[in-house]
């Protein structure tokens, strides 16, 4: 038989062998796609969680200072407060001392005043002794002087107080002069406290002047006169009685 008449062959169905691998290896792409995918995805869940911790480290850190800066901001407040309260407590009092000095210094004006109209200054340079008080001070005599001068437009006065007493010493009248009471501490007088004339006074209209005079042993004062020198000239003189010793 030639092979132009020999039957032709049909293609044969695929076997059951065949098919089953295919479905595994299309079934191991799928699981192999969807394992990536949830690695990938947890990969990617960790990495945001730890980013997340990241932000949330520097935000509690970041929360802590600003706690701490507003605690040293309140305190720095707190300080300044009680330093403005200080201040404004100071202020007040100064305040009330200015009042008080300004209206004694009007008082005081106005007494001066008062005195100006009853004692009439004198003639142009004229010194006056405005107020003189004397009185007992254990063995000494403490004295308080007002010294006055009509010279608004003068010069400096320069001149020295000059007292003497009157008393009794030893049953017998006498005359005395009168010099500063000096501390008996035992020691020199130093050569700067030497050279201060407690009695030197100094002014161009007014001048108060205090201290206490040294009484001679066993002197029994009567009356104090006060001189107030220019050089060894007398510009005026202020005589006073004092009460009898009990």
């Amino acid at each position: 038989m030639s092979k132009k008449n020999a039957p032709t062959q049909e293609a044969k169905p695929a076997t059951p062998r065949r098919s089953s691998g295919l479905l595994w290896l299309v079934l191991g792409l799928l699981l192999g796609v969807l394992g990536g995918y949830f690695a990938a995805r947890h990969v990617g869940l960790n990495e945001a969680v730890r980013h997340y911790r990241q932000l949330q480290s520097q935000l509690d850190l970041t929360v802590a200072q600003s706690y701490r800066d507003i605690n040293a901001l309140q305190t720095q407040l707190d300080a300044l407060e009680g330093q403005l309260a200080v201040e404004q407590s100071t202020r007040k009092s100064l305040e009330v001392s200015l009042e008080t000095a300004q209206s004694e210094l009007a008082s005081t004006r106005e007494r001066l005043a008062f005195f100006d109209r009853l004692l009439p200054p004198g003639p142009n340079g004229a010194v006056s002794v405005r107020a003189l008080d004397i009185e007992p001070h254990g063995p000494n005599l403490a004295y308080k002087v007002l010294l006055t001068r009509n010279a608004p437009n003068g010069g400096m006065f320069e001149g020295r107080l000059q007292f003497t007493a009157q008393g009794k010493q030893d049953g017998k009248a006498v005359k005395v002069s009168l010099e500063p009471a000096k501390a008996q501490t035992g020691e020199a007088v130093s050569v700067s406290s030497a050279v201060i004339d407690p009695l030197a006074v100094g002014f161009e209209q007014f001048q108060r002047s205090e201290g206490l005079l040294s009484l001679p042993p066993d002197f029994k004062p009567e009356a104090i006169t006060l001189n107030v020198l220019e050089g060894d000239t007398v510009r005026v003189s202020r005589r006073i009685n004092l009460p009898a010793a009990d």
